[in-house]
């Protein structure tokens, strides 16, 4: 069998540290869209996700580099107003993967700007704008499409970036999550260049009713992406909903079995343990603020057969309600309980053999007794018919 976990660790240090070395076809994720005549390279993003019920961290990496020096935006929607954008660190993602691999072993096959003038038309505020690293951020809400469409094209023109943005789809989609009560958008301008490996990731803490990550945007940039997100939460998901609901979120009518996103596996168990405080300290300290002596991780994987997916597939963004948190009891896994019944199974049948065994011998005890009784009775009948005789 192969080596998944293996597979996995080695691919998130290696995304983290080495970079990428991608044939010339364009990988898009997280709405990272070229804002110039430069191909743009995203072998997959990497995301740590922690939320309580109530709060999100979300530490965002992406593995991205371009054919030539160049400056790429990504494109970002959030439930709420971020109350946090600060600096992540790749460490949080390699210590990820040395936690799956002490609790697993080997065995999956998860690894992995100019300064614009504030402000812009009606019905879009800039609430939030920092330089972080190659990040150049800027956090715009608004209510309406056309005004977000109207203010992000002025926002690059201001930047002396010439890239139309106005598509149907983006329009339609960035519609489609102001209706859904989605009014912020992060507008992260990116510095690539062909030496530079991933980019710095960045944490973004907001409220939030249900666990979100936004999947969808990315299907404004045709391409294809691969993902792998590590879930933390106060209790276990309940695996069989969120393979229900991760089932959701992309549809193919070519292969709809081979392009998914699923629950990541070790050989046939699924990659959920169980971590103290000082594992999610050592992820990250803001990740561990929202949980108290210890959290759930669960691991997710998009492509999980080495099919990357079609960016036109994705369909719903992941959005977990507290129903997703089980019980804080680990499951039992089903083989097991199966190796349960057959060993009670096994030892039912021999109890009952060495009973049946038993009551046999016991029989056969009782039965010669009786026959050593008669047989007495008989010889002393005889012997005294002999001394009447005489």
């Amino acid at each position: 069998m192969v080596n998944r976990i293996s597979v996995l660790c080695g691919a998130l240090v290696c995304l983290c540290l080495v970079g990428p070395l991608l044939p010339a076809s364009v990988l898009a994720d997280g709405g990272m869209i070229p804002i110039a005549s430069f191909a743009v390279y995203e072998p997959g993003q990497k995301a740590i996700i922690g939320w309580n019920g109530t709060q999100e961290v979300l530490i965002l990496s992406t593995d991205v580099y371009a054919d030539s020096d160049t400056t790429a935006l990504r494109i970002i929607p959030l439930p709420s107003e971020p109350q946090r954008i600060e600096q992540g660190d790749f460490q949080s993602f390699i210590r990820v993967a040395d936690l799956i691999r002490e609790r697993f072993g080997h065995r999956s096959s998860l690894f992995a700007c100019g300064m614009g003038k504030e402000g812009g038309v009606d019905g879009v505020d800039i609430v939030f704008h920092e330089k972080i690293g190659s990040h150049d951020i800027w956090v715009a809400r608004t209510s309406d499409a056309t005004e977000f469409i109207e203010w992000a094209e002025d926002f690059l023109a201001q930047n002396q970036i010439q890239y139309q943005i106005s598509s149907p789809r983006l329009e339609s989609l960035a519609g489609d999550y102001i209706a859904e009560g989605i009014e912020f958008f992060v507008f992260d301008l990116v510095e690539l260049s062909p030496d530079q490996n991933s980019v710095e990731p960045i944490l973004y803490q907001f409220q939030s009713d249900t666990l979100y990550y936004p999947i969808r945007i990315s299907s404004i940039v045709p391409g294809y992406t691969r993902m792998s997100l590590f879930l933390l939460t106060p209790a276990p998901l309940d695996l069989g909903q969120l393979a229900e609901g991760l089932a959701q979120l992309v549809v193919s009518e070519d292969r709809p079995e081979r392009i998914n996103i699923q629950v990541a596996l070790a050989d046939d168990e699924p990659i959920q343990c169980k971590l103290n405080k000082q594992e999610i300290e050592s992820i990250d300290q803001r990740v561990a603020s929202l949980f108290g002596q210890d959290a759930w991780l669960t691991a997710v994987e998009g492509a999980p057969y080495g099919q990357d997916i079609p960016t036109a597939s994705l369909k719903a963004d992941l959005k977990l309600t507290q129903a997703f948190l089980g019980s804080a009891e680990k499951p039992i896994p089903a083989r097991l309980v199966w190796l349960w019944v057959v060993l009670f199974l096994a030892a039912a049948g021999l109890a009952w053999f060495f009973y049946l065994r038993w009551k046999r011998a016991s029989q056969l005890r009782m039965e010669m007794a009786h026959r050593e009784v008669i047989e007495a009775r008989m010889k002393q009948r005889q012997k005294d018919e002999k001394e009447d005789d005489l």
